[in-house]
């Protein structure tokens, strides 16, 4: 058991080392100091070993939560990567078809969501959500009263929806550079030979596609594992947990959740 050499004198509000006799003072910063100028560090070291770690996967309080932001930190990493690819792959087979007028205007507005800051649009987006003045719930659900930042499942279905909106234009950009690349005598073989368009995109498109981009699908899961911003801006963690022992949200992702604590 750990037992301090300092003892406190309310009376003259001192400090007294009994090892030393040196008496400390509290000065005009907060600090406790003696007459020869020597400063106590705040606080002293407690040896706690493992204990910090034990807790935080026994007390239910603590582990629960911390737990359930732990899985939802990876499928929001997952579902992110998986949906914004394939909304933004969509988009760039429809706008590389030549047939399509006006591609460069098209492509030119698609991409206009990533060229915003990340920060600005979550804080635009908490504001058109807002339950009670947002423009989705007054202009788009014709004034209903629908919580989509207070209630736990909503709240990750709208920073799904944020999140895609400012992910898909960084694969639109890939996939298309990609789509591009692909030798079109490769496609036009595959023609000749009795494939159909769905037939060439699983077995010639698709594949060539995931060895240019899959190093980059991997990259964009690292960075959405640790999106704080997005998470921070839009919901802040919350609605927080009922019950837990920390400060933890049904939104945070690990990162957050740490900032929280």
């Amino acid at each position: 058991v750990y037992t301090s050499d300092l003892v406190w004198d309310a009376a003259a509000r001192t400090l007294t080392d009994t090892a030393t006799g040196a008496v400390y003072a509290p000065d005009d910063r907060g600090n406790f100091v003696s007459a020869d100028g020597d400063r106590l560090a705040a606080g002293w070291y407690v040896n706690v070993g493992f204990d910090n770690f034990v807790r935080a996967f026994t007390d239910r309080a603590y582990a629960g939560p911390l737990l359930q932001v732990g899985a939802w930190t990876f499928a929001f990493a997952i579902l992110t990567v998986l949906t914004s690819f394939g909304l933004g792959l969509l988009f760039a087979m429809i706008y590389n078809d030549p047939r399509v007028r006006g591609r460069k205007v098209l492509r030119t507005v698609f991409i206009l969501p990533y060229a915003f800051p990340a920060f600005m649009s979550a804080l635009l987006w908490r504001g058109m959500l807002n339950a009670e003045f947002g423009v989705v719930n007054e202009w788009f659900l014709l004034g209903a009263d629908v919580n989509w930042l207070g209630d736990p499942w909503l709240a990750k279905l709208a920073i799904f929806w944020v999140n895609l909106w400012l992910s898909y234009p960084y694969w639109f950009l890939v996939t298309t550079g990609a789509l591009q690349a692909v030798p079109s005598e490769t496609l036009e073989a595959a023609r000749v030979d009795g494939a159909g368009r769905s037939r060439q995109f699983r077995s010639i498109t698709l594949p060539l596609l995931l060895v240019s981009t899959a190093p980059l699908a991997i990259a964009s899961f690292a960075f959405n594992f640790n999106n704080f911003t997005i998470i921070f801006m839009l919901t802040g963690g919350g609605p927080a947990f009922r019950g837990a022992s920390v400060p933890m949200g049904s939104t945070d992702i690990l990162i957050s959740a740490i900032y929280q604590i």
